[in-house]
């Protein structure tokens, strides 16, 4: 099941470079045992209630067709829930996680808030975020196994701080839900059998 995508800043391993590509994806259908499972596989030690997916499919089309699906990925929210600084490069990203307590001091965009992500994913277990506390979503998918490993490390160094802080973690899986209950032409759209 191969399709080609194509999409703007998708899976690149920098955080600072920009391209465009033609990826080939093959698409499965996911479920929250599937993506539990694989995340045990890979020894990813995680919070159930962290764990995030993409709400359906016009979400992810939406996330898709404005550049947000990738991976490796970390967008920080400051506790009044706007991003900061638009891109951080892997070692950045590693230093605001060290730093995590300054968070709220570093440079916002107020045209980007946490609510605009909130609106399109869904906990997969149960929703324990809270209001006026920082949010910090890290991207993942199975779709591209040999680009997660920068995730879950970024995930295990945000759950090894020792924080006064109040942190809404989301580790948001990017793939295709079983939950969405996709129509044929949705499927032949992703190339789905």
């Amino acid at each position: 099941m191969k399709i080609i995508v194509h999409i703007a800043l998708f899976f690149i391993t920098s955080m600072s470079c920009f391209a465009q590509k033609n990826i080939s994806i093959d698409f499965n259908i996911e479920n929250k045992e599937s993506l539990n499972t694989y995340l045990t596989e890979k020894e990813v030690n995680f919070e159930k209630d962290d764990l995030y997916s993409i709400k359906d499919f016009n979400s992810f089309a939406y996330l898709n067709n404005n550049d947000k699906l990738q991976v490796p990925e970390i967008l920080f929210f400051n506790s009044n829930g706007y991003l900061v600084k638009n891109r951080f490069n892997d070692n950045e990203c590693s230093q605001v996680i060290n730093e995590i307590e300054k968070i709220n001091s570093l440079k916002f965009n107020k045209k980007v808030t946490i609510n605009d992500w909130l609106k399109h994913i869904s906990p997969l277990n149960q929703d324990i975020t809270e209001n006026g506390s920082v949010f910090i979503i890290i991207n993942w998918a199975k779709f591209v196994d040999k680009f997660n490993e920068q995730s879950f490390e970024w995930y295990k160094e945000l759950k090894n701080q020792n924080s006064n802080l109040k942190v809404n973690c989301i580790l948001l899986n990017l793939d295709i839900q079983e939950n969405w209950n996709l129509t044929e032409q949705q499927k032949k759209t992703l190339n789905i059998e």
